[in-house]
């Protein structure tokens, strides 16, 4: 696995590159490209397409998302992490303030209660791993059956140590009738402090990824997973990213 630089406007923000081998896990099929839509190997299972779209905004400073972790988790659980309570230490600081999903998507491998993962990290149309600017998507596709939960982790770039992304739970992928979800989830998301590296204002300060000397740069905070409350200004999320699931036919 290779780490490259991609340059975002001042400066360079570090993040993860995967081959296509690695860009998911599956632990019911093995399937190993999250660019490729599973096949449905069983009627129990329904494979759905997921697209993150940066709608760029009206802020000052351009809307950037990174590469990021996407997961299939069972019900009742939170693999990510738990509001209110410290990072787990298992890689989501490492998106939440670089962009880099490497180490997550290696820790989540034999999590119980995760039955796919994998990382985005390649725009549609572009040649290789990159951020995300306005206008552009990522895209991936994922397998699940009734029960089952969608969760994804992106970093706001413009940020400390910001990300992007359902509540600890998920998005549930079928309705009580145990039909698939099909549609835009935006509403379901929300823009987390991981609170492991002190806030500056969003989109100036010296030590978010734009800007900062390299990797992990910043005062360390020893704060909690939370929604962002830090007095700073940020943009309406729906402003910025369109999030649809939408079941394969």
């Amino acid at each position: 696995m290779k780490k490259l630089f991609f340059i975002i406007p001042a400066m360079a923000i570090l993040m993860w590159s995967c081959s296509k081998e690695s860009d998911a896990f599956n632990k019911d099929d093995q399937s190993t490209n999250s660019e490729v839509a599973f096949s449905n190997s069983t009627n129990a299972f329904t494979t759905f397409k997921v697209t993150i779209h940066n709608l760029g905004g009206n802020q000052t400073y351009p809307n950037v998302l990174s590469p990021g972790i996407f997961l299939v988790q069972k019900k009742n659980s939170n693999p990510l992490f738990k509001s209110g309570y410290p990072d787990f230490g298992e890689g989501l600081e490492a998106i939440a303030e670089d962009g880099n999903p490497e180490m997550l998507v290696s820790n989540l491998i034999n999590n119980p209660k995760v039955r796919s993962h994998g990382a985005f990290t390649t725009p549609v149309g572009a040649g290789g791993p990159a951020p995300l600017f306005p206008g552009g998507s990522y895209v991936f596709y994922v397998k699940a059956k009734y029960g089952d939960y969608l969760n994804f982790a992106t970093m706001f770039v413009q940020s400390n140590d910001l990300f992007v992304g359902p509540n600890p739970m998920g998005i549930p992928l079928f309705n009580d009738k145990k039909d698939p979800i099909s549609g835009d989830v935006t509403m379901d998301l929300q823009l987390w402090d991981a609170g492991t590296e002190v806030n500056e204002e969003p989109g100036v300060g010296q030590n978010q990824a734009p800007r900062q000397s390299g990797p992990n740069t910043g005062d360390v905070e020893n704060g909690v997973v939370r929604p962002v409350n830090d007095g700073y200004s940020y943009p309406y999320l729906p402003d910025i990213i369109q999030v649809s699931v939408y079941p394969m036919q």
